[in-house]
């Protein structure tokens, strides 16, 4: 226990007396007067921890009992005190049954920590929370250190001699970063440069203020111990040193947050790779594995809406700074509204000073729009610059009131000046999201019933204003979702509304001119948009909400004070409950009736979707015919809800932009919500529609403990048995279909419709359930490439892998495994097979990469140029079941197909005619079918246009739409 190279190095007074002494004077220095003064003989031993943990212990040193600390400890102290800050001697005796003092003196140990020098550290046993054995010695390894310099002393002792030692820092285990730290607590370096400490972990485990102080960036103590009460309580009994402690020892395994941000139990929940990296126990936790392989591999760690958000107020102070600061900008180059000819939209903007929030608005118009807008600014007798508005904004037609006469009368005044189609109501304390006018345009003219358009009102701290409005029998309004995050799935689909504020509603200029504009009974302002849009709703319009009108607001940004405005408010609804008696009669009562109940005005019947995930194109595996019957649906005329059983661990841009516009996307669900998640809607729906028969069976006991009573639809998609049979013909092993037919559809509810998605699979069904059973196939229209044979090259195949056995992954193995290898001995030239599509986090085809013959591109946003490019597409499928989409889509694509019997039989395809079909496990026939079709022009020339042929004949968007509505047909 006593070092004398480590002692002399850091004790500089017995460096000076004993470095050119003899070995022993070292030693005779510690114990003649080094103890004394409070030195550690090792780095094994740390004096000052020891006295400062046991104040017993060091009142007994003071008074001359013990020499020192270590003193006490190798007389007493070794029995169960520990000695260093790096090691925790009542967890080791908690973490090992064989840790006993009885069981150690019979093994020759003096103690715990005698045992962990000894074998311990080497066996990879834990000695303290921060402290990994076999993670370090990595660490080490990969920073040049020998294996013979670690495993001579143990990672542990090694880990303790390098403190100080001039080398640098490394991580003792995945739950602490020393780089990060310094760099992130400025008073900790200086306090290690100072020579307080001797490093960022032990600053960190015997500073002063534990609570101050985050051991990595994904953890916070502060949020830690806000999120959670009870571990304010459990520091305070000395459970704990820090919240820090409690995570890693024990709150990461119940899955508690480690911040804001970070949502382990969605990260874990959301992951297949962490699931089965966690069974495998090749992860300590999931915040391990999140630190160590999640953060590598970007996976999502938090749903999207339950990001952190900022403080209100001094976002609305940034938001005005940056509209003061944005003054420079205009003073040296104006904005232009010129126009010739007939405007495109009117826009009506009301300013009463507040000149640097109106020229930021208007600069945001300007730029979000390119077309001939009609300007028209009203100026009710500002004071401030707006006076001299007309040297920075050109081409606007300017209206000066003498007085200020409030926001509607103003309106109503310009609205005499509109000449364009659409008007647009804008507040002068507004920046505009992309494409926002446009979008509103768009929508409005997409029907001739829709009377204004209103957009997703984002608040300056990242918050909903409104995201279309609901009005109460009382008179009250409510902005919908609001103080709720911009992503939030019930802010993000189109739906009919009771109104949207006037911050920006685009209007039909004819039929606001036919109502005479605003109401002018709610001079000055407030209610006036409301009572607008009630009097389009009695007209006969519809108010629609589009969320690709988004539209940032500095609220009450344009009044004199907040509580001015809801003065306002109140007087309004006063009013408004005068003027619309019957209309509210019909209205929903706050506090009966939920805002997801009554937030949409639509009469469309609402039909509830459920699937693995949400069903993204690029996904693959059935996933696009997913895609596309919930456009079906959509176009049938119902409202549809996306519902993820597994949840939906993709961007939100391909989660939003590959669904109806009307769709929700419930993308924050998963399967733990689903039961509270039908019984808040069970009266909602008028069918669900459940897709794979998996999804049925764990969704049986929920719809019966939430009451539900809507039809259930259930798509097959492709009968499991049918695979597994296809399989066990590849493995050549026995297999009973129809017991395995039985075994998956037993026990399932009853069904309003069962679906098929073939003839062969809808007459086993048949069999089974003893019901009708319908078949809906798949959709894809015919879009061919047009280069011919000889300006193409090379094989292709696109497809999803979504598990390391799926019928894809099998796909590719047998072809650089089996078939390959014949192709490459029958030809010298043997064409390259380019290989694209998605791959699930954690699936690995490193094979495939390595292969000769391939070329592997993983998932790419454009498939197009590949089937442009590609002579043959193959498709060496051994077991499946449903349809192969892949076919259709080569198909689709002008590009002839080699495949095997089982996908001929499938698509119902004949061999030499749409396709050519090779027996299932012959390998040697599909490679000669590949060097047949690839010197063939005239037989490729006549299955591409036979595939087309039967494509346009079958699998058109017309024949399917109709399968769909007849399905829904009750």
């Amino acid at each position: 226990m006593f070092d004398r190279g480590w002692y002399l190095h850091h004790y500089p007074d017995a460096r000076a007396l004993c470095v050119d002494a003899p070995e022993a004077a070292a030693l005779d220095y510690y114990l003649q007067v080094g103890a004394r003064l409070g030195h550690s003989p090792s780095p094994l031993f740390d004096e000052a921890y020891y006295l400062a943990s046991n104040p017993d212990v060091a009142a007994l040193v003071r008074s001359g009992q013990y020499a020192s600390g270590f003193d006490h400890y190798c007389q007493h102290g070794w029995r169960g005190v520990s000695p260093h800050w790096l090691f925790d001697d009542a967890l080791y005796a908690e973490l090992y049954d064989d840790m006993s003092l009885e069981n150690l003196e019979l093994h020759g140990c003096f103690g715990r920590y005698d045992h962990y020098l000894r074998s311990g550290q080497s066996e990879a046993r834990v000695g303290h929370y921060l402290f990994d054995a076999p993670y370090y010695r990595d660490q080490a390894l990969a920073a040049s250190c020998s294996a013979e310099e670690i495993d001579g002393p143990g990672p542990y002792v090694h880990f303790l001699a390098c403190l100080g030692s001039g080398r640098d820092e490394l991580a003792p285990s995945i739950y602490f970063d020393p780089a990060w730290y310094v760099e992130q607590h400025p008073v900790a370096k200086q306090a290690i440069l100072r020579g307080d400490y001797l490093a960022a972990l032990h600053h960190y485990l015997t500073n002063d203020t534990p609570e101050l102080f985050d051991p990595v960036p994904q953890f916070s103590e502060r949020f830690y111990r806000q999120r959670y009460p009870d571990i304010d309580a459990a520091i305070a009994a000395g459970l704990y040193r820090n919240a820090y402690q409690q995570f890693v020892q024990h709150g990461c395994f119940e899955l508690r947050q480690p911040s804001a941000e970070i949502d382990l139990a969605y990260y874990r929940d959301m992951h297949r790779s962490v699931r089965d990296a966690l069974n495998a126990g090749l992860f300590r936790d999931a915040f391990a594995h999140f630190r160590r392989a999640g953060l590598t591999e970007g996976l999502a760690y938090s749903p999207p809406v339950k990001r952190s958000g900022l403080e209100e107020y001094p976002a609305r102070e940034g938001f005005i700074r940056k509209a003061r600061a944005d003054l420079a900008l205009f003073a040296r180059q104006g904005l232009d509204f010129s126009f010739a000819g007939t405007p495109d939209v009117a826009v009506i903007m009301v300013a009463y000073g507040r000149f640097e929030l109106t020229m930021r608005s208007l600069a945001s118009l300007r730029q979000n729009f390119g077309g001939k807008i009609q300007l028209i600014l009203v100026d009710n007798a500002s004071e401030d610059d707006t006076r001299r508005i007309e040297h920075y904004v050109r081409g606007m037609a300017l209206l000066r009131n003498p007085q200020n006469v409030g926001f509607l009368k103003a309106c109503n005044q310009a609205l005499a000046h509109v000449a364009a189609p659409c008007l647009l109501y804008l507040n002068n304390d507004v920046a505009l999201g992309f494409g926002a006018v446009a979008s509103a345009m768009a929508r409005l003219s997409a029907a001739a019933d829709i009377g204004a358009v209103c957009g997703k009102i984002v608040r300056t701290h990242g918050c909903l204003q409104e995201a279309g409005s609901i009005i109460w029998d009382d008179g009250t309004t409510s902005g919908y979702l609001r103080g709720e995050s911009p992503l939030a799935p019930g802010a993000n689909f189109v739906r009919d509304v009771d109104y949207g504020s006037a911050v920006f509603l685009l209007c039909r200029t004819a039929l606001v001119k036919a109502l005479a504009g605003f109401d002018e009974a709610f001079v000055p302002a407030y209610y006036e948009d409301a009572d607008l849009c009630v009097r389009m709703l009695q007209a006969g319009y519809r108010i629609v909400y589009d969320p690709a009108v988004s539209v940032e607001h500095l609220e009450f940004g344009s009044a004199v004070t907040p509580e001015a405005s809801m003065a306002l408010m109140r007087r309004g609804r006063r009013i408004f409950r005068e003027r619309h008696k019957a209309f509210l009669q019909a209205q929903p009562s706050p506090g009966r009736q939920t805002p997801t109940r009554v937030r949409e005005r639509s009469g469309r019947p609402k039909l509830l979707f459920i699937e693995d995930t949400v069903p993204l194109r690029r996904l693959g595996s059935g996933f696009v015919r997913s895609n596309d019957i919930v456009h079906a649906i959509d176009r049938a005329g119902y409202d549809v809800h996306v519902l993820p059983m597994n949840g939906a661990p993709y961007d939100v841009m391909s989660l939003l932009g590959d669904m109806p516009a009307r769709a929700e996307v419930l993308y924050d669900r998963a399967f733990g919500d689903i039961k509270a998640f039908l019984s808040e809607r069970r009266e909602d729906y008028q069918r669900i529609w459940v897709a794979r028969t998996h999804n049925l069976r764990r969704l049986r006991t929920l719809l019966i403990e939430s009451g539900n009573e809507v039809p259930v639809i259930l798509d097959t998609e492709a009968l499991a048995s049918c695979r597994a049979a296809t399989k066990a013909a590849m493995m050549r092993t026995g297999f009973d279909l129809d017991t395995a037919l039985q075994a998956e559809f037993a026990d399932l509810p009853d069904l309003a419709r069962i679906i098929a998605v073939n003839q062969a699979e809808a007459q086993l069904l048949q069999r089974v359930r003893g019901q009708t059973v319908e078949i809906l196939g798949t959709y894809r229209e015919a879009t061919p490439t047009k280069p011919g044979f000889a300006a193409r090259s090379g094989l292709l195949f696109i497809g999803a892998v979504h598990e390391a056995d799926a019928p894809n992954a099998d796909s590719l193995n047998y072809y650089t495994q089996e078939i390959f290898p014949v192709l490459a001995q029958a030809s010298v030239s043997a064409p390259l097979l380019t290989v694209a599509g998605y791959c699930a986090p954690g699936i690995e085809l490193a094979g495939l990469k390595m292969s000769e013959g391939v070329r592997a591109l993983g998932e790419v946003a454009q498939t197009r140029p590949l089937y442009e490019a590609a002579r043959i597409f193959v498709a060496p499928t051994r077991f499946a079941a449903g349809t192969p989409y892949k076919i259709y889509e080569a198909a689709a694509h002008g590009v002839p197909c080699i495949v095997t019997t089982l996908l001929a039989e499938q698509l119902g395809w004949r061999d030499g005619e749409e396709v050519l079909a090779v027996p299932t496990l012959d390998a040697e026939a599909f490679a000669r079918a590949i060097l047949r079709l690839d010197s063939d022009e005239a037989l490729w020339t006549r299955l591409r246009a036979n595939a087309l042929k039967r494509l346009r004949r079958e699998n058109g968007i017309a024949a399917f739409q109709a399968r769909v509505q007849q399905i829904l047909t009750p």
